[in-house]
């Protein structure tokens, strides 16, 4: 496995952004945050919007692409955001993979949504 170097919300983190082989991307726990400006955006539909993006980037960067993705795992600080975030995510997400969805508490504060993904390189999950 290699580790795709990428900034975390947290200084001295002690986990990876994604970690990669030639057939499977792990990528944590991803919030809708800029990490560089280390900014949130706005609702809950941006935060899930970014998200994406974010989620993006780190399977583009392991060689893979979110069609990929297996399996996710979603967290949702409150339950009257739930519809949103999902609503977005159903609609931005081009794939159905497996899923877990939950309503939690997310250490970094402001925070609506966090979701961290399994994808597998070569394959397409077809929505």
């Amino acid at each position: 496995m290699q580790i795709a170097a990428f900034p975390l919300p947290f200084s001295h983190a002690p986990y990876s952004r994604a970690l990669f082989d030639h057939d499977w991307v792990f990528v944590s726990g991803t919030i809708g945050m800029d990490y560089d400006a280390q900014r949130l955006a706005v609702t809950p539909e941006e935060q899930t919007q970014l998200m994406l993006r974010n989620i993006a980037t780190y399977l583009e960067a392991c060689g893979a692409r979110l069609e990929q993705i297996v399996n996710y795992t979603l967290i949702v600080s409150e339950r009257e955001h739930f519809a949103t975030i999902v609503d977005t995510l159903a609609r931005l997400l081009p794939c159905k993979p497996t899923g877990t969805a939950m309503i939690a508490g997310i250490a970094v504060p402001d925070a609506f949504v966090e979701m961290q993904v399994i994808a597998r390189k070569g394959i397409e999950v077809k929505a």
